[in-house]
C-alpha cells in the first residue's frame, strides 16, 4: 500500500505541475495576445471601448486613453468624453449617445476632438449593441484616430483648388496666401511664409505670410541669401531643405536671432522653391513657437506646398516673359510698319496730293463761277461736289495710313480679307505705277475671318511692298498679281505673285529668320513679324520660287474660328 500511495502522490504532483504549467502557458499566451492587440491598436491608432448605457460605466483600452490624451489612472466617463469633444460637434455627440442609449442600436459617426494644446483630432467611432439576460444594453466598439486621413484629404482638395487658381491665372499673391492658410489650418500653432527671390538672385522679398507678425515680415523683407542667412536664406543659397529646431541656438540664425526672438519664434524649417532648371525661385517655411523637429505629416505638407508654390511662380514668370515678348514683338512690328511706310512716302504723297490738287482747282473754279456778273450756280455746285469727293478720297488715304501706324493691343473682329487687299492696293498703286508695274487681282467670293484688321493689313502691305521692290530693276514684264480663294480644308488662301528677281531655293525659309534681309537698308524683321502674325491667327505663311520668273508668297487663314479661341 505504501508503494501505491507514493505512486499516487507522484501522479498527483505531476498532474498539478502539468496543470500549473498549462495555466502559466495560457496566462503567458493571453498576455502576449493582449500585448499584440495593444501594439496593433497603437500602430493603427484604433482604440476599443465598452459602454453600459444604463449605468454609464465605460471601459477603455490603452490606445483609447492615448487618443483622448487622458492618464490611465482616470476613470473614463461620458463627462470626460464630452470635455474633449470639439464645441462645434458637442451637440452631435450628445444626440448620438442619447439616441443609442434609448434605441439600443448600433451607431457609426465621425466627430472632432479639441486637445489641450489646441490641436484638433478627427475620430471615427463605431459600436455594436449587445443585450444581456436582464435586457440591459451594452455597447462594444472602436474609436479610430483618422486625423492623418482627414489631413491628407484636406491637402488633396486644397491642391486641386490651388491648381485651379493657377490655371485661371489668379494673382500670385492671392495664390500664395491661400496656399499658406491651407497648410497652417492642418497643424495647430503652425505659421508659414513664402519668400520670393529677386531677379538678381541675391535678395529675397515678401511673398505671403498672413499669420506671421507684420514687423517680423517687414524686417526680413529684402534679406540677402547666403550660407548663414537663417533657414530661408540658407535654403535658397544651398538649394536644399534647412531644418532649424532651435532658432536661439542654431548658428544659421546668428544674424537674425534678435529679429525672431521678440515674437517667440523658436523653430523654422524651410525648403527652397526651385525652377525646372534648378534655379532658386524662393522658399516655403514653417515656423513654430517651440523647439521641435518636423513630423512626417508636416514634411509631406511642406513638400506639397513647395511644389505648388513653384508651379505658381513659374507660371507667373512664364506669363511675364510672354508679355515681354509680345510687347517686344509689337514694338518691332511698329518699327517695321514705320520703315515700310518710310519707303512709301513718295507714293503716299502722290496719293494724297492728287485729290488735294484737284480740290484746290475745283475750289478756284467754284469761286470763279460764283464771282461772275452772272453767277453760274450749277457749275459752282458741280465743282463743290468734286471738292467733297476729292477731299473724301484724301481723308480715306490718310485714315488707312494712320491705321497702319497704330500701336496697341490687337483687336479681333470679323474681317473681309478681299477688302483689306483692295485697301493695300490703293496705297501701293501709285508706287507700282511709278515703276511701270501693273497690278492685277483675282479675288474669289470669300467668307469673313476672325482676326486683327490692322495686323492683316501689315502682312499684306509687307508682302506687296517686297514684291514691288523685287521688280524695280528687272527688264521685261513687271506684274503684281494678288489672288484669293477658299481651300478645301476650311481655309482661306491668299497668294502674292511677282515677276521679280526670284527666290533662291536655299532662301525659301531663311528669309523668315529674324534680321535676315536682302535689302541694303532693311531691318530683316518684316517677313519674320508677318509670319508670327499669320501663325498667331492660326494660319501659315511660306514662299516659293515661280516656275518662270519671280516669287510667290502664300498665306492661309482659318475660316471657322471663334473669337475666344484666338490668342
Amino acid at each position: 500500500m505504501a508503494a501505491n500511495d507514493d505512486d499516487d502522490k507522484l501522479l498527483r504532483s505531476a498532474v498539478l505541475q502539468n496543470a500549473s504549467s498549462i495555466l502559466i502557458a495560457r496566462q503567458r499566451a493571453e498576455r502576449r495576445s493582449e500585448a499584440y492587440l495593444a501594439e496593433a491598436q497603437r500602430l493603427s491608432h484604433t482604440g476599443s471601448f465598452g459602454w453600459r448605457a444604463s449605468s454609464g460605466e465605460i471601459i477603455w483600452s490603452e490606445e483609447t486613453f492615448r487618443i483622448f490624451q487622458y492618464d490611465r489612472t482616470m476613470t473614463p466617463s461620458v463627462e470626460l468624453v464630452l470635455q474633449r469633444v470639439h464645441p462645434e460637434d458637442a451637440a452631435l455627440v450628445k444626440q448620438t449617445m442619447e439616441r443609442a442609449s434609448q434605441d439600443g442600436k448600433d451607431f457609426d459617426f465621425e466627430h472632432r476632438l479639441l486637445m489641450p494644446d489646441g490641436s484638433v483630432k478627427h475620430v471615427h467611432v463605431v459600436a455594436h449593441a449587445l443585450s444581456d439576460e436582464s435586457g440591459s444594453v451594452e455597447f462594444v466598439g472602436a474609436v479610430m484616430d483618422v486625423t492623418e486621413r482627414k489631413r491628407v484629404e484636406a491637402l488633396r482638395d486644397a491642391e486641386s483648388r490651388i491648381l485651379e487658381m493657377i490655371a485661371r491665372d489668379a494673382p500670385l499673391g492671392e495664390i500664395l496666401e491661400k496656399l499658406v492658410r491651407v497648410v497652417e489650418a492642418q497643424f495647430a500653432g503652425l505659421l508659414c511664409s513664402v519668400l520670393l527671390l529677386e531677379e538678381d538672385g541675391r535678395h529675397a522679398r515678401h511673398g505671403a505670410a498672413p499669420s506671421l507678425p507684420q514687423p517680423y515680415s517687414e524686417a526680413i523683407d529684402g534679406l540677402s541669401i547666403g550660407p548663414k542667412a537663417g533657414s530661408c536664406g540658407t535654403a535658397m543659397y544651398r538649394r536644399e531643405p534647412v531644418i532649424v529646431t532651435d532658432i536661439l541656438q542654431d548658428p544659421l540664425w546668428e544674424q537674425y536671432r534678435d529679429v525672431a526672438e521678440p515674437y517667440g519664434l523658436r523653430s523654422c524649417w524651410s525648403t527652397p522653391i526651385l525652377a525646372h532648371s534648378g534655379k532658386a525661385l524662393g522658399s516655403f517655411a514653417m515656423y513654430y513657437r517651440e523647439t521641435r523637429s518636423p513630423s512626417p505629416a508636416e514634411t509631406r505638407a511642406l513638400e506639397m506646398a513647395t511644389h505648388l508654390a513653384g508651379i505658381a511662380i513659374e507660371r507667373k514668370l512664364a506669363r511675364e516673359e510672354r508679355e515681354r515678348f509680345r510687347q517686344a514683338q509689337a514694338d518691332l512690328a511698329h518699327i517695321n510698319r514705320v520703315t515700310t511706310m518710310g519707303e512709301l512716302t513718295a507714293s503716299l504723297a502722290h496719293e494724297v496730293n492728287q485729290p488735294i490738287a484737284a480740290a484746290v482747282t475745283d475750289a478756284n473754279t467754284c469761286l470763279r463761277w460764283l464771282t461772275r456778273d452772272q453767277p453760274d450756280l450749277e457749275e459752282a455746285r458741280q465743282a463743290a461736289s468734286r471738292i467733297v469727293k476729292d477731299a473724301t478720297r484724301a481723308a480715306e488715304v490718310i485714315s488707312r495710313t494712320r491705321l497702319l501706324f497704330r500701336k496697341g493691343t490687337p483687336q479681333r473682329a470679323l474681317v473681309d480679307v478681299n477688302e483689306v487687299i483692295r485697301e493695300m492696293i490703293g496705297l501701293l498703286r501709285s508706287e507700282a505705277m511709278r515703276h511701270s508695274i501693273s497690278v492685277r487681282t483675282d479675288l474669289a467670293d470669300l467668307p469673313q475671318v476672325m482676326g486683327d484688321r490692322v495686323q492683316l493689313q501689315q502682312v499684306l502691305l509687307n508682302l506687296m511692298t517686297n514684291s514691288i521692290d523685287a521688280m524695280k530693276d528687272v527688264d521685261g514684264t513687271r506684274e503684281l498679281i494678288i489672288c484669293s480663294q477658299q481651300a478645301e480644308d476650311d481655309r482661306l488662301l491668299v497668294s502674292v505673285i511677282d515677276t521679280g528677281l526670284g527666290l533662291p531655293p536655299e532662301q525659301a525659309n531663311q528669309i523668315f529668320d529674324a534680321f535676315f534681309t536682302t535689302k541694303p537698308h532693311g531691318t530683316g524683321m518684316g517677313l519674320r513679324i508677318s509670319r508670327s502674325i499669320v501663325e498667331a491667327h492660326g494660319g501659315r505663311l511660306w514662299a516659293a520660287e515661280n516656275s518662270s520668273r519671280g516669287a510667290s508668297f502664300h498665306l492661309t487663314l482659318p475660316i471657322k474660328v471663334d473669337a475666344h479661341e484666338m490668342p
